[in-house]
């Protein structure tokens, strides 16, 4: 459990520094481990449900043109890196449990998205089968959206992964879930594909927890590099979804600054959080603990949903900014602890972003084990290379605090970072 806020101190707290960590440089989806207990194995803990893990082959069937990111192999290359590990032993095979997903159907949809534009998505990729059969090029859809055969599937499938998930948590199956899909979703808007997203999977997920379970209270945290604009337009009136964004600012799409805030009933139901280029875990980290915190002991969330983006990560082709993937392990164990804390552990990590595929493959897996309850990492792409400045967080802190009326100070105790914490890809 997390430590109990406490009032700001009256003068500057001393700042967590992060442990420098190292791996093995190797590249290969064959990972080796040394033993390390999870928290759900160590003595005297109580027996935990496993972590419900939605894929789907379909996932692949939605084909780009030559050169485009948002490629299956990012999907691909995590799951196959997640079998190793199951196969290794290093993620024990129990505390997984392994669920297809399914078509979300036209009334799930429906809670976001207007019957007409679902229909739109699906003529597309008819009308691509229709010209060159299954193995027709992509076509053009919208911005930054192409479509091909396979892609209406693909859609419904990601949208419908994490009400799977969710009735894994909602049936007593699983404490919580991590949706693996692709197409992402969180640039798509109720009537609108846009920035690799054709549905928004994870406003869909917010909708069925409420309606399906009774979930009244969802809070989403998005750790994507880029701002959730669709989720933000989706629930920007509606004060029982909390939207809370960290994400490169300006940077594409354009939105997400701190003014931002929601309006009518969803007044304060929106957060957003623009950092600048080149910030890192020491930016990153005390948002998370005086920020994203005190808002959910404000809000007192029912269930959790995590647009996980891994594009922040230091190595990604796309953006600009400086997390590693111990740094991203360190920001869902917070997610983790808030669902822990207010909901019974109730939470689906919904994957997004991130287009380095060693990157994604190794935060994928890191954050299964994050949700497993375990801090181990799995990484041999190690911290960002220096820099020679520092952004002041205290300035960043203290306008966000100012802006939403937050107060208190979380602190808590950094543990000593160990090599045997690595899972780290064997050598050919």
């Amino acid at each position: 459990m997390p430590n109990e806020d406490q009032p700001a101190p009256p003068s500057k707290p001393t700042k967590p520094t992060r442990p420098t960590k190292s791996a093995t440089s190797a590249k290969t989806d064959k990972p080796a481990t040394s033993a390390r207990p999870t928290k759900a194995s160590e003595p005297d803990a109580a027996p935990r449900l496993p972590t419900a893990l939605v894929y789907d082959p379909a996932f692949l069937d939605h084909h780009v043109p030559d050169g485009f990111p948002e490629v299956p192999a990012r999907v691909a290359g995590a799951i196959a890196m997640i079998d190793a590990l199951i196969e290794e032993g290093s993620l024990p095979a129990e505390q997984i449990l392994r669920l297809d997903a399914r078509p979300a159907t036209k009334d799930e949809l429906g809670m976001v998205h207007p019957l007409a534009h679902v229909e739109r998505v699906r003529h597309a990729c008819e009308a691509v089968l229709e010209y060159g059969g299954y193995e027709a090029s992509p076509r053009r859809f919208a911005s930054d959206v192409y479509v091909s055969p396979g892609s209406y599937e693909a859609a419904l499938r990601a949208a419908g992964a994490s009400l799977v998930a969710l009735d894994a948590i909602g049936e007593g199956r699983a404490r919580n879930g991590y949706a693996l899909v692709r197409p992402p979703g969180h640039h798509a808007g109720a009537e609108l594909a846009m920035g690799f997203c054709l549905f928004n999977n994870v406003a869909v997920a917010a909708r069925y927890a409420q309606q399906r379970w009774g979930w009244r209270r969802v809070l989403i945290v998005d750790y994507d590099v880029h701002h959730g604009n669709g989720t933000q337009d989706i629930f920007y009136e509606d004060g029982d979804v909390l939207y809370f964004s960290t994400h490169q600012f300006p940077f594409y799409p354009g939105t997400g600054a701190s003014a931002a805030r929601g309006r009518g009933a969803g007044l304060g139901a929106t957060v957003n959080v623009p950092l600048p280029a080149d910030s890192g875990w020491s930016v990153y980290d005390p948002i998370f603990r005086q920020v994203l915190w005190p808002v959910a002991d404000r809000f007192k969330p029912d269930v959790v949903l995590l647009s996980a983006g891994f594009d922040a990560h230091w190595s990604d082709p796309l953006a600009e900014m400086r997390l590693s993937t111990a740094d991203y392990s360190d920001l869902t164990l917070e997610v983790v602890e808030i669902a822990d804390r207010y909901c019974e552990g109730r939470l689906v990590a919904v994957q997004e972003g991130g287009y380095n595929l060693d990157a994604i493959a190794q935060c994928a897996a890191t954050v299964l084990f994050a949700l497993n309850g375990s801090d181990r990492v799995v990484d041999n792409l190690g911290e960002a290379p220096p820099i020679n400045f520092r952004w002041n967080e205290d300035a960043i802190l203290k306008a966000l605090h100012e802006l939403h009326d937050l107060a208190g100070y979380r602190r808590k105790p950094r543990r000593p970072i160990l090599p045997e914490q690595y899972v780290s890809p064997k050598t050919e």
